[in-house]
């Protein structure tokens, strides 16, 4: 287990991905002087740590760890070779994992209550903060994301319970398993399992795996939260320990939503709660899923006692997270949406849900394939179904190819072929002023376009803006 002293100097390898940024800032919030480095310094992240006062280095420097940190945390992109690293290494400076970090000074004393699932993870862990903070049970927090609701995307306060994201992807190159397995969950939510991370995990079964091992970690007076919409987490539910209650739209759910109705603002429904009506709800976000995320955060609120009328009013105000279908603006009569969607499944559900939303006028998919599955040829049949809700694609290249090892590449080009043969309109462009020159001169007033990346696309977001702005 980790001992620091008060204001230790704890430096952070890869400070900018959205767990590690809001971790910085945690560590900042408990009185550590917090400092980083990264290659992949952007918006809106490097604007958050900005404002917290956080130092960070842009690129990987032994001169970064002068003066001599006290611990560094090294991020999972961070593997060796890396010249911050290596002196670590040699000059035998502390380190550890994110989770491990998380776990040591933050978690214990704690009831953890972790956000787990392949999608939904980060909205559902800030609906669950906002919703438990705006009932008073002061809950401590870490997102990996920017929730718009809350002032940061972390906290610590004086309740019993640490809400926090549980993500499947490995904890380091010294540990490569899923973070979860740090956080001995009180409450776990699965919201779905399917594969992703094909560097990482060799198939689903590797992935059912992890899942069915941080299941097995809640105790018989916690609880588990399982999406029984999904066959695979509902599954884990029923064979682990603890107990177990189901949410999703299908009526053998213990909490279901039934009766949608969508709209430009949002959409609403009923929730049914153990064969009881609790009346219709609304969120200010579309998308199915998104119905299943907000039914998993108010099951949970109301398991740990927040009445269900606060619930209500409480979930009507959530606005979102950062790059979760974060509207940017209309320019020039066009829709602007950024948006963090990069696995096929992701990007149908999102595509599907902005085009129940916004009938009018044609919508737009701006895709970057920057994960690390997406160097691979792992998803790219299953893409031109992914694509089928938009009007026209817009591929733009993979970030680093390089990660595809020995493994077949993706191929944007013959992804964007395969498109156009099946009669959508479709194009490849080599940069991100090329995507904004091809948006500004074919896109039309009332038209939406939504960008689609993990990673930082060039800035493309803000050259269209700029651009749609001056035409």
């Amino acid at each position: 287990m980790l001992t620091l002293q008060d204001h230790a100097h704890i430096h952070l390898i890869a400070a900018c991905g959205t767990a590690m940024g809001s971790l910085a800032g945690l560590l900042g919030g408990r009185g550590y002087r917090v400092t980083g480095s990264d290659t992949a310094i952007y918006p809106p992240m490097s604007q958050f740590l900005d404002a917290e006062g956080i130092e960070i280095a842009e690129g990987f420097d032994p001169a970064n760890l002068s003066p001599r940190p006290d611990l560094v945390i090294v991020g999972n992109a961070v593997s060796r070779g890396n010249p911050e690293l290596e002196a670590v290494l040699e000059q035998g400076i502390p380190y550890t994992s994110l989770p491990e970090a998380l776990r040591d000074l933050f978690l214990h004393g704690r009831l953890p209550i972790v956000i787990t699932g392949t999608h939904g993870k980060t909205t559902t862990t800030a609906m669950t903060c906002w919703l438990l903070e705006q009932s008073g049970k002061k809950p401590s927090y870490l997102v990996a994301g920017l929730p718009r609701d809350l002032p940061r995307p972390y906290r610590l306060d004086s309740g019993p319970h640490f809400v926090l994201e549980g993500d499947e992807y490995d904890s380091a190159y010294f540990a490569k398993f899923a973070k979860f397995l740090f956080y001995r969950p009180q409450l776990l939510v699965i919201n779905n399992i399917e594969f992703d991370h094909a560097d990482i995990y060799r198939d689903l079964d590797e992935i059912v795996r992890a899942f069915r091992q941080v299941a097995n970690q809640v105790p018989r007076n916690g609880l588990i939260c399982a999406c029984g919409d999904d066959e695979i987490s509902n599954q884990l539910a029923s064979d682990a320990p603890a107990p177990s209650l189901s949410f999703g739209l299908e009526p053998h759910n213990n909490w279901q939503a039934r009766d949608l109705d969508v709209d430009e603002e949002g959409q609403s429904f009923e929730i049914v709660a153990e064969e009881a009506s609790l009346g219709r709800w609304r969120i200010g976000l579309p998308g199915a899923f998104n119905v299943r995320n907000a039914l998993a955060a108010v099951a949970v609120s109301s398991w740990l006692g927040v009445p269900v009328d606060d619930l209500r009013s409480s979930l009507a105000q959530f606005t979102g997270v950062r790059r979760r279908q974060e509207e940017l603006g209309v320019i020039d009569g066009v829709r602007l949406i950024d948006d963090f969607a990069h696995h096929p499944t992701a990007v149908g559900q999102t595509l599907e849900g902005l085009r129940a939303a916004h009938t009018d006028g044609r919508l737009w998919a701006v895709f970057e394939p920057a994960s690390a599955s997406n160097a691979r040829q792992t998803f790219e049949d299953r893409y031109l179904a992914a694509f089928d809700p938009a009007d026209a694609v817009v591929i733009a290249p993979v970030p680093r190819p390089e990660r595809a090892g020995d493994d077949a590449p993706f191929s944007e080009s013959r992804l964007t072929q395969r498109l156009t043969e099946a009669g959508k309109q479709a194009w490849f462009e080599p940069d991100a002023d090329s995507i904004a020159r091809r948006l500004v001169s074919t896109v039309s007033s009332g038209d939406t376009v939504v960008f689609m990346s993990n990673g930082g696309f060039g800035g493309v977001q803000s050259k269209t803006v700029e651009a749609l702005a001056g035409r």
